[in-house]
């Protein structure tokens, strides 16, 4: 069983001082033979229980971690319920293009979590573009119940702009896809070349 460094370190450390103990008060060796012999205890132990990796040292690819994908996950997943809520503040349209992003944030997220390459592609949307977004859409539904009057036409102005952080997240989402065809197209091609040399 894996085990992390520090659970790791104390195991064998046990069975080092057990093996010590045991030789030089059960055995009566002398005081420097138990030692060497719970040294090489010690070590014989690290060797068999093998180091469990945090999830920030599992590296699925091109400097992609596990902690990578797992706080990507968090925050497009955060992300998405924020745009819900932002979205049952708003009336038609924007209600539905909101809606409608937080779908494809959604879409993002399983594709970011299903494959490494998906969040390279993303990575920066995800990190820098993303939050802003949010944030905008969030202060956008927030004003839109306390404003009146001249306001809400100026405010209703900023709406189409808000619609039209839709297509760009939509096409984030889409190039996810494209990617994973792409490189399923590559597989099949790959496929068919060794199948017709076999073949011949």
């Amino acid at each position: 069983m894996a085990l992390y460094d520090g659970p790791r370190q104390i195991v064998a450390g046990i069975a080092a001082a057990a093996a010590f103990l045991a030789l030089f008060f059960g055995l009566q060796l002398v005081f420097w033979l138990a030692l060497v012999l719970g040294i090489v205890v010690y070590g014989a132990a690290l060797l068999i229980v093998p180091r469990r990796r945090r999830a920030e040292e599992i590296i699925l690819g091109n400097r992609v971690t596990q902690a990578d994908l797992e706080n990507a996950g968090a925050a497009l997943g955060d992300t998405a319920s924020r745009l819900d809520r932002a979205a049952g503040k708003l009336a038609a349209p924007e209600a539905a293009a909101v809606s409608d992003m937080a779908d494809h944030v959604r879409s993002i997220r399983e594709n970011v979590l299903r494959d490494p390459d998906d969040y390279r592609l993303t990575r920066r949307f995800i990190s820098s573009y993303l939050p802003h977004i949010l944030q905008t859409v969030e202060q956008y539904a927030d004003l839109t119940g306390r404003t009146s009057g001249a306001q809400a036409e100026r405010l209703k102005g900023l709406g189409e702009q808000i619609r039209a952080f839709g297509p760009v997240i939509e096409e984030i989402d889409r190039a996810c896809i494209e990617n994973d065809l792409a490189a399923l197209e590559t597989e099949v091609d790959a496929l068919g070349t060794q199948l017709s040399r076999r073949m011949k």
